[in-house]
């Protein structure tokens, strides 16, 4: 896990461009096989902030949330695998009985967690939390919170 990014670093965007250049620098300090743990409501904006970091990964294919089948995984050049999980419609933790999560948490690839707060029991350190909340007032506003737990 990277240490370069500061805990907590606090980003107020107030349009998707901002948003876009904020995650490009923030990507900057990521390392294969970190694990990003997104919180935010429904619109909040994880999906976005998960395509944007799988385009500058360049993933082969585009991403789309898993809402359905909980984890997609997008192969990189330079990067192996992503998984993208989205546990919006997880209702019970048994359902994560066969999942395997460790697996994947503990393979030395890319985690990005939509809906994180729905297992956060299960996720390990060394981590990023990235909470997402919009602004009042303002539909394409952001205010982003990453913290590293160690």
């Amino acid at each position: 896990m990277s240490s370069k990014t500061p805990s907590p670093n606090t980003f107020t965007s107030h349009s998707p461009t901002e948003t876009q250049e904020f995650i490009a620098e923030f990507a900057k300090s990521l390392e294969t096989g970190d694990l990003l743990a997104f919180y935010g409501d429904l619109g909040s904006g994880k999906t976005f902030f998960v395509q944007q970091l799988c385009g500058i990964f360049e993933t082969i294919e585009a991403p789309t949330s898993p809402t359905f089948t909980i984890v997609n995984e997008y192969l990189t050049p330079e990067h192996g695998i992503i998984y993208h999980f989205d546990f919006y419609r997880l209702e019970h933790d048994a359902e994560l009985t066969n999942l395997g999560l460790d697996d994947y948490f503990y393979s030395g690839n890319f985690c990005f967690i939509e809906w994180a707060d729905k297992i956060e029991k299960f996720l390990p350190a060394p981590r990023y939390d990235i909470r997402i909340r919009a602004i009042d007032g303002e539909p394409e506003g952001r205010v982003i919170d990453i913290s590293h737990v160690a």
